[in-house]
């Protein structure tokens, strides 16, 4: 065999590998290696689908706050005209009450006075002023006598209703005195006696020690494994009230399980975030998923929490099959969350490069994990405020 007949060959196995495809969607030709399936779409045109996903789901939320608003001036402009209808009765009562009628002292005529006519006030004559003295029963000794004696017994009562011993007159407990004022006065009284003894009264330390302290709202983002060292970002704000749950290997299913029991005593109208799906587009068609997605709403609904789903990430190992289907998921999820009063926050363009992930194409590397929190530490920052 020839050069010739040898480049002939490899010529025709070149031809036979790399073929002429055309996109469905745009028409544009591509040459591709082996045979593409029937309905190929080229990465320009999956662009544009989710742009105009993003600007659908956008208008839809645009669509929302207008209703808002409108049912929000609805409510503004009745209760302005309440209030101009009080105001307006409100100044008719001052009129009539702030205007009056007196008898004019040079002319002798009745005159109109308004509240905006400055009056003078008369001076009483000598006559019409009573003068008494109020120390008057102190010039005898009987009346003197009298007072001291009822200053005796009021002090005797404060005396014996004070936790103070007879004869120590430190300090007088009032009914108007505060807890503190009152813990601090017998501090000082405890400390100058040097005995001691325990001069507080009784019920005091009962409502010191159980005064209510108002608590934060409670943040919860739970998921897979594609969770994990994401806390630090999430939980830096407030440690006190944010938890990470990372579920390796959880599906829709195992979270709904566990939901209740990890949100025990999550206090009134917390925050849950929920990263969950990625197991569940591996092993289960589309109606499955969404008959589990609706199963977990309906335990969300009982709990009475503001919920947010988190889109579905991409899995650049499993190639344009999967990758289409949680395109399609992830496209459901947020028109599911719309009619289920639900929020709905996506990942997908954040999530393009390669490098974001760990090189079993599944799991986030550390970038992607950095990424993943940074977004959701700025999630839950504009949900809280």
């Amino acid at each position: 065999m020839t050069d010739s007949e040898v480049a002939v060959g490899v010529t025709h196995v070149a031809d036979d590998t790399m073929k002429m495809t055309g996109c469905g969607s745009c028409g544009m030709y591509m040459i591709l290696e082996g045979a593409p399936g029937k309905s190929f779409v080229c990465m320009k045109c999956r662009l544009i689908e989710l742009m105009e996903e993003k600007i659908r789901g956008l208008e839809m939320q645009v669509e929302s706050l207008v209703e808002f608003r409108k049912g929000f001036e609805q409510i503004v402009e009745q209760r302005h005209e309440v209030s101009e209808g009080k105001s307006s009765d409100l100044q008719m009562e001052a009129g009539l009450g702030n205007s009056e009628v007196r008898l004019g002292e040079e002319s002798g005529q009745w005159k109109h006075v308004t509240k905006r006519t400055r009056q003078r006030k008369r001076r009483a004559s000598e006559g019409e002023i009573e003068l008494q003295n109020r120390f008057a029963e102190l010039e005898n000794e009987e009346g003197a006598q009298q007072v001291v004696t009822e200053g005796d017994r009021a002090r005797k009562k404060r005396r014996a209703v004070s936790p103070i011993g007879k004869g120590e007159e430190l300090m007088e407990i009032t009914p108007n005195m505060s807890p503190r004022r009152i813990q601090d006065g017998l501090k000082r009284i405890t400390r100058e006696n040097g005995n001691g003894k325990n001069l507080q009264p009784e019920g005091t330390g009962d409502r010191l020690e159980n005064s209510t302290v108002t608590r934060k709202r409670q943040v919860y983002v739970i998921g897979d494994s594609l969770l994990r060292r994401i806390d630090r970002p999430v939980t830096r704000a407030d440690p006190e009230n944010r938890r990470v749950c990372c579920l390796p290997g959880a599906k829709i299913r195992d979270v709904d399980l566990r939901l209740k029991r990890i949100l025990k005593g999550a206090g009134k109208n917390p925050l849950i975030i929920l990263h969950v799906g990625t197991n569940d587009t591996a092993r289960f068609l589309l109606e499955s998923i969404k008959g589990d997605y609706a199963r977990l709403g309906r335990t969300l609904k009982e709990i009475e929490a503001q919920v947010i789903f988190s889109g579905i990430l991409p899995v650049p190992r499993e190639g344009q099959q999967r990758c289409d289907k949680i395109m399609t998921i992830n496209r459901w999820l947020r028109q599911w969350c719309y009619k289920e009063g639900f929020g709905m926050y996506g990942h997908w363009e954040a999530f393009m490069d390669r490098g974001q992930f760990s090189r079993d194409g599944l799991h986030l590397s550390r970038e992607g994990n950095r990424l993943l929190g940074w977004r959701l530490a700025q999630l839950i920052k504009r949900a809280l405020n």
